[in-house]
C-alpha cells in the first residue's frame, strides 16, 4: 500500500506550530539516542543527530502518541481514532533524504474489511443457508465414486477459476436427487471463501419474477428487469439451478438469451443443474418457441454450450433413499 497523507497537520506548518504549543516541548529537543531507542527502526539509518530537528522530533512526537493509541486496542469497532483515521496506524518510512511518515491499515482493520466483502459476497450471492451447508466436504462419497471426473472438475474450477480467465463452467444434468444443486453450491461456497463473486438463482422462480416485472417496470422502490438483468450478467460466476423448470414462453427465452449473450463476450461462466441434457433442453425451447424467437431459442442453447462442459450426473435419488431407510 503506497503512503498517504496523514492530515492537515502535515501539509500545514501554521497548525503544526499551533499544535507543537499543546506538546511537551522537552520531547522536541531529545538526541538522536532517544528516538534510536523508542523506534528502533531508525538505527538501520543511522542518520546524524543534527537530522533530529524540531521539525522532525514534531513528527516523531506524532507518531508514537498514534502508536499509544493502539495499545490494547482490542478491534476496529473499538478504535479510538477519529474519522479517516481510524483503523490506520503511522510508521516510520526510510529513504534516500531521511524519514517520512506513511499510514498503512492495521490488522485488525483488515479483518473488519475482509468480513465486510464476505458478508456483501454472500449477500450478493442468494445462497440461503441450506446452500451454505452444501460443501465438498459433505458432498455424498457415493456420488464422489459414480462421478469422479465431474466431482474432479468441479473442484479444480472452485480452486482455480479467477475472473478473467478462459476457464469454462459446467453443465451438470441428471435425474432428480442425485446431488447436483449440492456440487453446484459446493463451488460458489469455495469461490466466496476466495472473494470471487458469485450468484445463485433458481431458474423456475427466477424467470416468473422477470415475466412479472415485465408488467410492472415503473412501480416505485422496486428494481426494474433491467437492472436484475444486470446483476445476473455481472457476476463472475452465475449458477442457474433446475434449468428446464420454467415456465417456456417468450419471455423466459428472451431473459435467458440476453443473460448469455451478455456474459458471453467476456467469457464469464455459468454453472447449470437440469434433468435435462443439452439435446433434450434444446429441443424443449425449440418446441415452445413462435417461429419470431426459434432462432434465439437455439442461439442460446449454442451459448450454453460455449460456456460449459457438460457432464451427467449418475446415482440413485438420495431422497428417496432417506424415505427407504426410515420405512
Amino acid at each position: 500500500m503506497q503512503p498517504t497523507p496523514i492530515g492537515s497537520l502535515l501539509g500545514n506548518p501554521n497548525a503544526w506550530k499551533q499544535h507543537a504549543d499543546s506538546l511537551n516541548r522537552q520531547m522536541m529537543e531529545q538526541p538522536k539516542e532517544y528516538w534510536e531507542s523508542v523506534f528502533p527502526e531508525l538505527k538501520t539509518a543511522d542518520l546524524p543527530p543534527s537530522f533530529y530537528t524540531k521539525s522532525v522530533s514534531l513528527q516523531l512526537m506524532h507518531i508514537l502518541s498514534d502508536r499509544k493509541k493502539c495499545e490494547g486496542c482490542t478491534g476496529f469497532l473499538a478504535c479510538p481514532k477519529e474519522e479517516d483515521a481510524k483503523g490506520h496506524q503511522f510508521s516510520i518510512g526510510l529513504g534516500e533524504t531521511g524519514i517520512f511518515e506513511q499510514v498503512s491499515k492495521c490488522s485488525f482493520y483488515q479483518e473488519y474489511l475482509a468480513a465486510e466483502l464476505e458478508n456483501r459476497l454472500w449477500s450478493f450471492s442468494g445462497l440461503n443457508e441450506g446452500h451454505r451447508r452444501m460443501t465438498f466436504d459433505n458432498f455424498p462419497d457415493s456420488q464422489k465414486r459414480l462421478n469422479r471426473e465431474l466431482c474432479l472438475q468441479a473442484f479444480q474450477f472452485a480452486n482455480e477459476y479467477t475472473p478473467g480467465s478462459s476457464m469454462k463452467g459446467l453443465y451438470i444434468y441428471g435425474s432428480f436427487g442425485t446431488a447436483k444443486t449440492h456440487l453446484a453450491s459446493a463451488i460458489l461456497n469455495r469461490l466466496i471463501a476466495r472473494k470471487i463473486r458469485v450468484l445463485y438463482v433458481q431458474a423456475e422462480k427466477t424467470f416468473a419474477a422477470l415475466s412479472d416485472l415485465y408488467f410492472r417496470e415503473n412501480r416505485d422502490g422496486l428494481p426494474t428487469r433491467s437492472e436484475i438483468l444486470d446483476k445476473y450478467i455481472s457476476s463472475d460466476v452465475l449458477v442457474i439451478d433446475e434449468l428446464g423448470h420454467e415456465n417456456v414462453n417468450e419471455s423466459s427465452i428472451w431473459a435467458l438469451y440476453t443473460i448469455l449473450n451478455g456474459r458471453e463476450p467476456e467469457r464469464k461462466p455459468v454453472i447449470i443443474t437440469s434433468n435435462y441434457s443439452p439435446v433434450e433442453l434444446a429441443d424443449k425451447y425449440l418446441k415452445r418457441a413462435s417461429e419470431e424467437t426459434g432462432k434465439r431459442a437455439a442461439a442460446l442453447v449454442s451459448r450454453l454450450l460455449w460456456l460449459t462442459e457438460p457432464f451427467e450426473m449418475f446415482g440413485e435419488d438420495y431422497r428417496w433413499q432417506g424415505l427407504k431407510i426410515q420405512e
